[in-house]
């Protein structure tokens, strides 16, 4: 009788552990930018130097540096949790903060105004030196997302994207876009209106799409002409690096963004507040 008591006990104890473990690991995110940003524990996870040194890189990003000083320490604890939860692993080069901390301010820009959104697909992310051979596509890739959560990427080729911040090529940001819409759960409440904003964008962008294949390439690159897939990354490229010329030649498509992202690029003084 005791023996199947303890048994019962430690069943129940089973359970309660897998229930708690199932809520950590879907609120893992919210978990850690809780105790990062509003009970600062922030020491706990990250040394003051390590902190200094994803400082001294966010403030070279242009995003980042438009950003009130609210934005910017809310921004900050973003990329830290991200930096915690992200699995990075170096193929050939050494997973420095600098490499980190770009690569995890393209997520984080993305869903800045998005209050818990996390881009949770994204598991593992490997990065080279070099763009690679994808047996998965049959050519050197710069970037690749995969749906089992995996994104591949070229150093010196997320570092151009944030030298030359204008020119509406980003490859950390196209990646992230691709993740980003993989994150969407379409089903929940959480995430409804998100992707039908995104519906609403597809709808409004046929008519570019169309132009871009047939070769009008005065605004939109080549690339995005491929599918609708690149084209919606094209789309959030030029949406965070080329927002003012984006809004005057396709007004419909970017508004449909806005809502996507809950933030416009072009409102800088409000934190790209809607």
């Amino acid at each position: 009788m005791q023996n199947d008591s303890v048994a019962a006990v430690g069943f129940i104890g089973l359970l309660i552990f897998l229930f708690l473990y199932i809520i950590y690991s879907v609120l893992r995110d919210l978990i850690y930018f809780f105790l990062i940003h509003y009970v600062r524990l922030i020491n706990l996870f990250i040394s003051k130097e390590k902190q200094q040194n994803i400082l001294n890189e966010l403030n070279k990003i242009t995003y980042y540096q438009k950003l009130s000083m609210v934005g910017k320490n809310y921004f900050f604890h973003r990329v830290i949790v991200l930096m915690i939860n992200k699995n990075f692993f170096g193929d050939g080069i050494k997973m420095s903060d600098e490499v980190k901390s770009y690569i995890s301010a393209c997520a984080v820009q993305l869903t800045f105004r998005i209050r818990g959104f996390y881009i949770e697909h994204i598991q593992l992310i490997r990065v080279f030196p070099k763009a690679v051979w994808s047996q998965l596509v049959q050519h050197d890739v710069k970037g690749l997302t995969t749906g089992g959560g995996v994104m591949w990427l070229s150093w010196p080729d997320i570092k151009k994207g944030f030298d030359f911040p204008d020119d509406g090529i980003n490859l950390g940001i196209h990646e992230m876009a691709h993740a980003f819409k993989l994150t969407l759960r379409c089903d929940s409440s959480s995430s409804h209106h998100i992707c039908t904003s995104i519906t609403n964008w597809s709808i409004a962008s046929k008519p570019a799409f169309i132009k871009l294949q047939e070769g009008d390439t005065s605004y939109f690159r080549k690339y995005g002409a491929t599918n609708m897939e690149e084209f919606w990354a094209v789309n959030v490229e030029c949406f965070f690096e080329k927002p003012e010329e984006f809004m005057n030649l396709y007004p419909e498509n970017y508004i449909s963004l806005c809502k996507v992202f809950n933030q416009n690029p072009l409102n800088n003084k409000f934190d790209f507040a809607l």
